[in-house]
C-alpha cells in the first residue's frame, strides 16, 4: 500500500511541476484533470486503510 501511494504521490508532484511549464490552456487543463484524478486515487487508497470509528449510541 505504501509503495503504491508513494508512486501516486510522485506522479502527482511531477504533474504539478509539468503544469508550471504548460504551453496553452488545453495542455494546462489536461494536466489539471490528470492531477485531480491522481489526487482522488491517493485519497481513496488512504481512506481504504484508515481505521473507522464505530459510533452507535
Amino acid at each position: 500500500m505504501i509503495v503504491m501511494t508513494t508512486k501516486l504521490t510522485h506522479k502527482y508532484a511531477f504533474t504539478l511541476l509539468k503544469m508550471e511549464n504548460a504551453e496553452g490552456r488545453n495542455e494546462y487543463m489536461d494536466l489539471v484533470k490528470e492531477a485531480n484524478l491522481l489526487w482522488h486515487q491517493i485519497e481513496r487508497k488512504k481512506s481504504k486503510h484508515t481505521p473507522r470509528i464505530n459510533c452507535r449510541a
